[in-house]
C-alpha cells in the first residue's frame, strides 16, 4: 500500500497508523497522497530517518520538529509546497537529487531553521528554494553542489552561494570557497540591470567588466585561464608580426609579402612562424633580448599593444595567485 499513488484518506489514515505501530524509519519507495506532518506521524526515538524515492504528493511539513539523529533526503519529489519553518537538525542532513515544487522557489521554506550538526551537503537539487533562513552553529559544515537556476532565479543562486561561501569561511573550509565565490560571482553577474545604476554608460561598463573577470581569471577563482589566454596572445601576435616586418641584428628579415605568397612552402612559413612566436614571447614578457626589431608603424603598434597586454596579465597572474596562497 505505501507504494500506491493517489490513496485516499482512509488509506493514508491506515499508512500513517502502521508507520507509528511499527516506528519505520526507512521509508524508502514511500508515497504520501495526503498532507504529511512530521510532528503527527513520528514521535519515537530513532538512530537515523532515511526518506529515499519518497513522493510527497500533497504538502509536506517539517515545521517544529527535531531531527535528533541523521536524515536522508534522497530523490525525494515534493508535488506541492515542503515547510521546515523552526525545525531543527541535530544530526547530519543530506539533500541528494531532490525536487522541489517552482511554485514556491521564493517561499521561506527553511525560516528560522537551526543546524547544529556536522554536515548539511545540498547536491543536485532542483528548485532550491532559498537558505538564508537556516542559522548554522559554528561547527557545522555546508556542502552546495550541482545546484543550477534558470533564468528569473539567478537572485537565488547568488544568494545561497554567498550563504556556502559564507560559513565555509566561518570554519574555515578554505578548499571550497573558492567554488562557492564563483558561483555566487556568476549569478550575481547575470542579474546585473540597467535600472540598478544612474546611467546606460556605468551599467554597460559593470557588465562589461564583470564578463571579462569571468572569461580571464574566472573571478580570481581560475588562474589556469590567464595562462591560456596568455597563450593565446602570444599565439595571435606571433602571426600578426608576419605581415608586420621584423628585423634580426643580422638585418636579415623575417615576414611574408603578401603580394608574392606563392613564393612561401608550408615549411618557411612555420619555421618563420616559430622565429616570430618566440619574437612575440620575449616582447610579451616584456624581456625583449634585442636580438630583434621591429621595423614600420603597423609593428611598433603591434609590439606596443602586445607589452601592455604583458605587463597587465602578469600583475593579474600575480594578484590572482598571492590572493588564492594567503586566504
Amino acid at each position: 500500500m505505501h507504494k500506491k499513488r493517489n490513496k485516499t484518506k482512509e488509506e493514508n489514515d491506515i499508512l500513517i497508523k502502521k508507520i507509528k505501530s511499527e516506528k519505520i524509519t526507512n521509508f524508502r519507495g514511500f508515497i504520501f497522497s495526503q498532507k504529511f506532518n512530521i510532528n503527527e506521524v513520528i514521535n519515537y526515538k530513532y538512530e537515523k530517518l532515511n526518506f529515499s524515492e519518497v513522493i510527497f504528493e500533497k504538502e509536506a511539513d517539517f515545521s517544529d520538529y527535531e531531527f535528533e539523529e541523521d536524515v536522508i533526503f534522497n530523490k525525494v519529489e515534493f508535488k506541492e509546497n515542503a515547510k521546515f519553518k523552526n525545525a531543527s537538525f541535530i544530526g547530519n542532513c543530506e539533500f541528494y537529487k531532490i525536487k522541489f515544487n517552482k511554485k514556491f522557489i521564493n517561499e521561506k521554506v527553511f525560516e528560522r531553521v537551526k543546524f547544529k550538526g556536522q554536515n548539511l551537503i545540498i547536491n543536485k537539487v532542483e528548485n532550491l528554494p532559498r537558505l538564508d533562513g537556516i542559522r548554522f552553529s559554528g561547527c557545522s559544515k555546508f556542502i552546495l553542489r550541482n545546484v543550477e537556476y534558470n533564468k528569473g532565479e539567478y537572485l537565488y543562486g547568488k544568494i545561497n552561494y554567498r550563504i556556502a561561501r559564507n560559513q565555509s569561511k566561518d570554519i574555515g573550509d578554505y578548499e571550497n570557497i573558492g567554488y562557492y565565490y564563483y558561483k555566487e560571482r556568476t549569478y550575481g553577474g547575470k542579474i546585473i540591470k540597467e535600472s540598478d545604476y544612474p546611467t546606460y554608460n556605468e551599467y554597460i561598463c559593470a557588465k562589461f567588466f564583470d564578463k571579462l573577470s569571468k572569461y580571464t581569471i574566472g573571478y580570481g577563482e581560475k588562474p589556469w585561464n590567464i595562462l591560456i589566454i596568455t597563450i593565446l596572445i602570444i599565439s595571435i601576435f606571433a602571426f600578426l608580426y608576419m605581415f608586420a616586418g621584423i628585423q634580426t641584428i643580422n638585418s636579415e628579415s623575417i615576414g611574408i609579402d603578401i603580394s608574392n605568397l606563392n613564393n612561401y612552402s608550408l615549411e618557411s612559413i612555420l619555421d618563420m612562424y616559430i622565429d616570430l612566436w618566440y619574437f612575440s614571447m620575449v616582447t610579451f614578457s616584456t624581456v625583449g633580448y634585442g636580438d630583434m626589431i621591429v621595423s614600420g608603424l603597423f609593428g611598433k603598434i603591434l609590439v606596443s599593444l602586445e607589452v601592455f597586454f604583458g605587463v597587465t596579465m602578469g600583475a593579474t597572474w600575480a594578484s590572482v595567485v598571492i590572493k588564492r596562497m594567503i586566504r
